[in-house]
């Protein structure tokens, strides 16, 4: 599964709630990422080279609502 991005929203940077509301998040720009497993409720967003970043499921049915994520199914 991918998620396209339209216009950019946060995520977490780890996958439990032990992080700081200051430090805790990464802005997810625009583009196609992988979905990795789920965490903790959360989808692990692959970045590349860049580090992992955690979307909520909630916050994933929020975005997608909203228009800002498009939830790409592949085989």
């Amino acid at each position: 599964m991918q998620i396209n991005v339209i216009r950019g929203v946060l995520a977490r940077k780890s996958s439990n709630e032990t992080t700081s509301a200051e430090t805790g998040f990464v802005p997810l720009t625009a583009g196609v990422y992988r979905i990795g497993s789920e965490v903790e409720g959360r989808l692990e967003v692959l970045r590349g080279e860049k580090p992992t970043v955690y979307l909520p499921l909630e916050k994933l049915r929020e975005y997608e609502a909203a228009g800002e994520i498009e939830v790409i199914h592949t085989r």
